[in-house]
């Protein structure tokens, strides 16, 4: 079994050609799907390109922006129909340094972690470039989701994550309702119910230099009223494992 990184794409042309050289430069093999959003810059276009000279590139186009958790859902389902043992997923804007994603592997791999997360918050507060308003919204976020769920994860909206196969079997990620970036917390909350070791590698956060961010404070918004709708539906209906 191999390795796959899943990176959703909109418009992120001046990253993704020097984000696929430097994860297939890794010294840890990892298959890479681009899942693009239609984007008008033309990212896929240029992924197409890139496909004939790399060998372990992989691209799934959507007809348009149809939100980060639905692009993750895709990504993981064209991932469990495939044969890999880990599944990561990364932004594409090289906030996440490609480097750290074999520390993520480690975790899991020789760590005997399920889901190894890229956390900012697990040694201080780790984000690079980013103004303190978003800093002070992103760290009282996660605060919330640990006083609201009872989780100790510390960095809980991080999109930085490696899985196990068979955590994501078990998850079934179609059964997940949250679609922008209250979708990475309702997965790890699911982990965590199911009983799944979480471990948080602390990595170093830095604002993307090219492109757009696509932060917004709706994507918080729908969130945190998330939630505490999660928190009180897992109250009534906890997930069971199902796969081995």
């Amino acid at each position: 079994m191999s390795n796959l990184v899943i990176v959703p794409t909109y418009n992120e042309k001046e990253n993704i050609t020097d984000l696929v050289r430097a994860i297939t430069a890794l010294p840890v093999p990892f298959d890479i799907l681009v899942i693009d959003d239609n984007s008008p810059d033309g990212t896929a276009s240029l992924v197409k390109e890139m496909i004939p000279s790399f060998p372990n590139l992989h691209l799934m186009e959507r007809e348009g922006k149809m939100g980060l958790g639905r692009a993750y859902i895709a990504g993981f389902d064209w991932a469990l129909q495939r044969d890999y043992r880990y599944i990561c997923e990364m932004d594409a804007d090289f906030s996440h340094n490609p480097d750290d994603l074999v520390r993520l592997w480690d975790a899991c791999e020789n760590g005997g972690a399920d889901l190894a997360i890229g956390s900012r918050y697990i040694s201080g507060v780790n984000v690079v470039n980013w103004p303190m308003g978003r800093v002070l919204m992103s760290y009282i976020a996660s605060m919330y989701v640990r006083m609201v769920t009872g989780m100790k994860i510390m960095d809980t909206t991080a999109g930085f994550k490696c899985y196990r196969r068979e955590v994501l079997q078990n998850i079934n990620p179609g059964h997940i309702r949250l679609i922008g970036y209250g979708f990475q917390i309702e997965m790890k909350f699911t982990a965590w119910l199911l009983g799944y070791k979480i471990v948080e590698v602390p990595i170093i956060f830095t604002d993307r230099k090219a492109g757009t961010s696509k932060m917004s404070g709706g994507i918080f918004g729908e969130a945190m009223w998330g939630v505490v709708r999660m928190k009180i539906v897992s109250i009534f209906r906890k997930p069971r494992r199902i796969a081995a």
